[in-house]
């Protein structure tokens, strides 16, 4: 998959079966030699992007991301000379706009919490796959880019089905659900990763932990299925909805309603 990159400014652009691309710059900070060696290999090998820093303490790394400016930064918490936070404070100091990915063994709702509030986008536990990682740069990068009246409509079409279902407006996993579904009708690859990526996003926007956004989502669920029309609720979840079978899983609430509504819109996964 290529990065949507309009907007993006470079000077790194690839070229492959006719089309052109602008490589991202990244930098790299993890005090883990053989971790960002072959993170670096990988980002590099995928031609989409361009590792300018690769930083082993928190010291190099802000010095990397003040003179390179880079687009992305992915990093460790657990940095030498200065920590994670301290090279996020650092940039902001130096007025530096880039999208960050932390992956760190610290994966503790209020060090997640904090990271969300400094402007972390993805926050990945250690040890992770590189294919995750990947991807979750990507959705960094692309993170913002959808025309806020596609962002609307979608919205609408959630908002309509888990009313349809019977999820109260009034109660907080309401709105949880809501914006767990559109990730997941933007990305179903989340499903997959719902403790690890979903949550953690979810409790980004809203400025709370993950841990708090899951019992939510499952008291909203309860909610549906003890006031919910069982009609509408067989429609939606088939086999589910019955007493031997019990109330669907958070991510099985998720992913079917959200696997609906991409069909509906004629949305695919490749």
């Amino acid at each position: 998959m290529l990065l949507k990159l309009a907007g993006w400014v470079g000077e790194n652009l690839c070229e492959k079966d006719g089309m052109t691309w602008t490589r991202i710059t990244v930098v790299l900070a993890d005090a883990n030699e053989e971790f960002r060696t072959a993170l670096k290999q990988a980002l590099e090998a995928t031609g989409e992007f361009d590792v300018v820093g690769c930083a082993a303490d928190g010291l190099a790394a802000a010095q990397d991301i003040a003179e390179r400016k880079p687009q992305l930064l992915v990093m460790d918490l657990l940095l030498p000379g200065l920590d994670g936070f301290g090279v996020l404070e650092q940039a902001a100091k130096d007025k530096v706009q880039m999208k960050t990915v932390v992956v760190s063994a610290l994966y503790r709702d209020q060090i997640v919490s904090q990271a969300m509030s400094r402007g972390v986008s993805f926050f990945m536990p250690k040890p992770c796959e590189l294919t995750s990682l990947l991807d979750q740069m990507r959705r960094a990068v692309n993170e913002g880019e959808e025309s806020e009246d596609e962002s609307q409509a979608l919205e609408r079409e959630v908002t309509a089905v888990i009313h349809e279902v019977g999820v109260p407006a009034h109660i907080k996993g309401y709105q949880y659900v809501r914006e767990a579904i559109v990730i997941a009708v933007q990305d179903m690859d989340v499903i997959n990763a719902v403790t690890k990526v979903l949550y953690p996003e979810v409790a980004r926007r809203y400025s709370t932990t993950p841990s708090r956004v899951e019992r939510a989502v499952r008291h909203a669920i309860e909610v549906a299925w003890d006031r919910g029309d069982l009609e509408t609720l067989q429609r939606y979840f088939g086999y589910t909805v019955s007493n031997t079978k019990g109330k669907p899983t958070n991510s099985e609430f998720i992913a079917m309603i959200a696997d609906r509504i991409r069909l509906q819109r004629k949305i695919y996964r490749v």
